[in-house]
């Protein structure tokens, strides 16, 4: 099944992207201090700050194991509202204020760290602080260009629920043409589950921007583009994108 534009231009032309890096991705969000309604700016309370500063320690551990790149520790600034698509059968709302991406040389690497010491310890206390947990073990299916993690930034992960996922696959490239025109974008992955059947997402896609939130905010949410364009072609397309912007965690975070 092909992808339907609405309201296309050429400017939003299909991005142009690169080789998927060989990259496995295990991905561990938690919704520990969400904004009501599951919109705006999460909690951030003394407790909260003492756990991020806990699993960033524990993410170091994580780091060491040979079959692990990086192990990175997000905290949300904002949680923007679900656009596109509204499933008949309900959705499972991406209200995640903290997130763990455990990068791992390979996809065959996740398995061995799932049940490493590390990241079973890092869990256990992550689903005893959280509301919701969701783990993913993912692989990149599609790239702009990869995500520099290695220093702070605003952070975006996306998480798409859709009826068929190798359209929203097509899609994405697309959704990514027009924020490379709107917003500057010019990085993004986009994970896809190994197994879908243990996600609730169809793929989360992963970006990083040099600004800040209300700079990044304003690039999308007050161009008229993002309301005749990007959410009436998710909507079409049978799709919703669910934002959550992030800060990378530093023990030093208060």
């Amino acid at each position: 099944m092909s992808v339907t534009l609405v309201h296309p231009r050429p400017k939003f032309a299909r991005a142009r992207l690169t080789e998927p890096p060989p990259t496995g991705y295990l991905h561990l969000a938690a919704a520990v201090e969400p904004p009501p309604g599951g919109v705006g700016r999460p909690g951030h309370s003394r407790g909260k700050s003492h756990l991020l500063d806990l699993l960033r320690a524990e993410a170091e551990d994580l780091a060491s194991l040979t079959e692990v790149k990086r192990a990175s520790v997000y905290r949300a600034a904002a949680l923007a509202p679900a656009v596109g698509w509204d499933p008949p059968e309900g959705l499972h709302r991406a209200r995640y204020d903290v997130v763990l991406l455990v990068e791992t040389r390979t996809p065959r690497d996740i398995a061995p760290v799932r049940d490493s010491v590390a990241y079973r310890r890092l869990r256990r206390r992550l689903e005893h602080a959280a509301r919701d947990v969701h783990e993913m073990s993912a692989r990149c299916a599609k790239c702009l260009a990869d995500v520099d993690r290695g220093h702070q930034g605003l952070f975006q992960f996306t998480y798409f629920v859709a009826e068929d996922a190798r359209r929203t696959a097509e899609l994405w490239e697309h959704l990514a043409g027009w924020y490379a025109a709107e917003t500057g974008l010019d990085n993004s992955v986009l994970l896809q589950p190994l197994d879908e059947s243990a996600s609730d997402y169809s793929f989360v896609a992963h970006a990083r921007w040099d600004a800040g939130l209300a700079a990044v905010a304003l690039r999308q949410f007050t161009k008229p583009s993002f309301y005749r364009f990007l959410g009436p072609t998710l909507r079409e397309n049978r799709t919703a994108a669910m934002p959550v912007l992030h800060h990378l965690v530093q023990l030093r975070d208060r």
